[in-house]
């Protein structure tokens, strides 16, 4: 039977408990075998912009692949953006670090390659935050995978390409229809590797410039933490509470777009000031919004701009930048 009609059938009858289960068992199994599961992250707001053109994204993916396989781990999914990266790993914590100095090596090899010298001190990954509970990965995923969507409005958390976020529950994107790595030319795959001898699993497939990401992101481990696709699709939808949670621990600063910022601000006006609509607000009461926006759901200083209609020059007076 087709395994998407397989997948649905399997589903009927299954009581909820089961599925959670499930998940659970899937869960502690991955770390019985890897060791454990990091969330690897750079800090985006002290590092210069990294990724210029789809040429640098395309390398960027290719040096997570690369990268990760020297480091000994795997990967579940990841992101990467305009000036950082997230990464979910399974592994040991030592192979976070190995991953992190190996990534960093190669994207200055990279950029000096392209006439640029960006200063990537910053390009660091002080603790790999330990993923230790079913419930934590679920949120990990789904924050990696929404980064893109908050960032550019003109994507969703399910078509941002520089993404594992693009393969989960996407069967016609899992597909790998390129060439195995180490059956490329040799020209080829030192421009993607920088190192002259290097041997990868065949599991890592090459179409064009760029590692398929179907070939390193193991979305066949990270699909099964979540009950099904409805409910990884909830989870990238409705746990805003998670998302802010997770923006504390990585010091990311926005993690809801605005037609998520909007709604939180009028139930914050409607429950705490009975007012209707976040504009009707007094001066003082949108200062008082303007600072659990901030502080709580990390909203930018623009995004406190459009939602509480202030003047930027008192937000950022209330917010300034870097503090």
């Amino acid at each position: 039977m087709d395994k998407f009609y397989s997948d649905a059938s399997s589903s009927r009858g299954v009581s909820f408990s089961d599925r959670e289960k499930r998940c659970s068992d899937h869960f502690n199994a991955l770390l019985q075998r890897y060791g454990g599961v990091w969330h690897v992250f750079t800090p985006g707001i002290s590092t210069e912009v990294l990724n210029l053109s789809e040429r640098d994204y395309r390398f960027s993916v290719s040096n997570m692949a690369i990268s990760a396989e020297e480091a000994g781990l795997v990967v579940l999914t990841d992101a990467h953006m305009s000036n950082h990266i997230h990464a979910l790993f399974l592994g040991e914590r030592s192979g976070c670090f190995r991953f992190v100095e190996l990534f960093r090596y190669r994207l200055r090899k990279h950029l000096q390659s392209g006439g640029r010298f960006c200063d990537l001190g910053s390009f660091r990954c002080d603790e790999p935050v330990a993923v230790d509970s079913l419930e934590m990965v679920r949120n990990e995923i789904a924050y990696i995978h929404r980064n893109g969507f908050v960032a550019y409005r003109r994507f969703t958390p399910y078509s941002y390409p520089w993404s594992g976020g693009a393969l989960y529950f996407n069967y016609s994107a899992q597909r790998k229809l390129g060439t195995v790595f180490n059956r490329i030319p040799f020209r080829q795959k030192r421009k993607l590797s920088f190192r002259s001898r290097i041997s990868l699993p065949d599991n890592l497939t090459v179409r064009g410039d760029m590692i398929e990401q179907a070939s390193y992101i193991r979305f066949d481990l990270g699909e099964p933490l979540f009950r099904d696709a409805h409910h990884y699709f909830y989870a990238l939808s409705k746990n805003m509470e998670a998302y802010s949670e997770e923006a504390c621990r990585l010091g990311d600063l926005v993690v809801l777009s605005d037609e998520e910022i909007y709604p939180v601000a009028r139930m914050i006006s409607q429950r705490d000031y009975r007012v209707d609509r976040p504009s009707l607000l007094d001066p003082d009461e949108k200062i008082a919004v303007a600072r659990t926006l901030h502080y709580k759901y990390h909203a930018s200083n623009q995004q406190i701009r459009r939602v509480l209609k202030l003047d930027l020059l008192v937000v950022d007076s209330l917010f300034p930048a870097g503090k």
